[in-house]
């Protein structure tokens, strides 16, 4: 079974609403899976919020935090560190098929949830 078919869905549907709400709550805004993924991707380069990021920076920190929340399912491990001081990832992923834009979300979704709960162990 898939990691993001483990859980059932009006139990990812409660605790996606709960992270949304705590998110509004401490940011003070609405977030969506991107914005989380953002969040996430500063704090995994640990460099804190810059305002007036290229596009290109917005979106590497948004793929940042993608990496960071699919190793916690196993489908991608740090490597390394590059001259920049970014992490280098490899992909683990074990998922051998396409997946449809339900699919998709869920996964993050599931994923972004598996992150929040390794913070709180």
């Amino acid at each position: 079974m898939l990691p993001y078919q483990e859980i059932d869905d009006e139990e990812l549907a409660r605790r996606w609403k709960e992270l949304l709400s705590w998110v509004r709550e401490r940011f003070d805004r609405d977030a969506g899976i991107e914005s989380i993924l953002f969040l996430i991707g500063i704090q995994s380069r640990g460099q804190g919020y810059q305002p007036k990021l290229s596009k290109k920076a917005k979106q590497d920190l948004i793929m940042e935090g993608t990496y960071c929340v699919f190793e916690t399912l196993g489908l991608y491990k740090r490597v390394g560190i590059d001259e920049k001081g970014h992490t280098i990832w490899a992909n683990n992923n074990t998922l051998n098929q396409v997946l449809t834009l339900p699919e998709q979300e869920k996964l993050l979704q599931v994923a972004i949830l598996t992150y929040f709960d390794t913070l709180n162990t």
